[in-house]
């Protein structure tokens, strides 16, 4: 039986579905054997450690360790930047956790590059990255989702002046958009501006939060400029 599993996180889960649902399927036609923890899935506890709620994000730890280790998983690939952060960098701080995690984009690097499929737009189109905090300067996770983008046909990417570890925050993060609405919307639409100086015509991001966040403010301000999950993306160009 696999030791490998796919983590969705809530956002995906219960938001954003079709960001799963097209994470799923590229597994899927890649060939990996692997497990979806479905209904037993919990919240990793990100928003509540973030938030100084460390007593209850610690008990939803032990929780997840329990659940992961009676499923025999051996390592895990989030779907969610922040997800991917707390599991790697938060649970060791607080408990014996040994599971391998891996952000999506690092696990597809990868298989990719091993596999025969063939990655191709079909007609030519302009795209900008933009870097999760949580996977960029929390996780230090650049390079492979540029990797994907680049090696697929007709993608042309290019980079915001703010990119990488001076990549401007979308907003959405460290329950900033659940307690201050107002000053996500902010962030995002500086963002979006960002963006739009390059003329391009997707936003593509690695973080549900992100493409909600920056969605949301786009629709807030007019903007016709569109975010995409790299998953969804991706999945069109196979």
């Amino acid at each position: 039986m696999t030791g490998l599993a796919y983590y969705a996180g809530c956002t995906a889960a219960y938001r954003l579905q079709n960001i799963a649902r097209s994470s799923v399927k590229i597994l899927e036609r890649l060939g990996v054997d692997f497990k979806i923890i479905g209904y037993d899935e919990l919240c990793c506890g990100s928003v509540l450690f973030n938030m100084g709620l460390v007593d209850e994000g610690v008990e939803l730890a032990r929780k997840n360790a329990e659940l992961f280790s009676g499923m025999s998983i051996r390592t895990l690939v989030t779907e969610c930047a922040g997800c991917a952060k707390t599991f790697r960098r938060v649970y060791p701080k607080y408990l014996d956790f040994r599971v391998e995690v891996l952000h999506l984009t690092e696990y597809l690097d990868t298989a990719l590059k091993r596999s025969n499929l063939k990655l191709d737009h079909g007609s030519p189109i302009r795209v900008t990255y933009h870097d999760p905090c949580h996977l960029g300067r929390g996780l230090g996770v650049y390079d492979p989702p540029r990797n994907i983008l680049e090696s697929i046909k007709s993608v042309e990417l290019v980079e915001m002046r703010r990119s990488r570890e001076r990549s401007r925050c979308c907003g959405a993060g460290g329950g900033v958009k659940a307690g201050y609405p107002e000053t996500a919307q902010k962030l995002g639409i500086q963002r979006l501006e960002d963006a739009e100086q390059l003329n391009v015509d997707v936003i593509i991001t690695t973080c549900p939060f992100c493409t909600r966040n920056l969605n949301d403010a786009a629709r807030a301000c007019g903007s016709k400029l569109r975010t995409k999950d790299l998953s969804e993306f991706l999945l069109d160009c196979i």
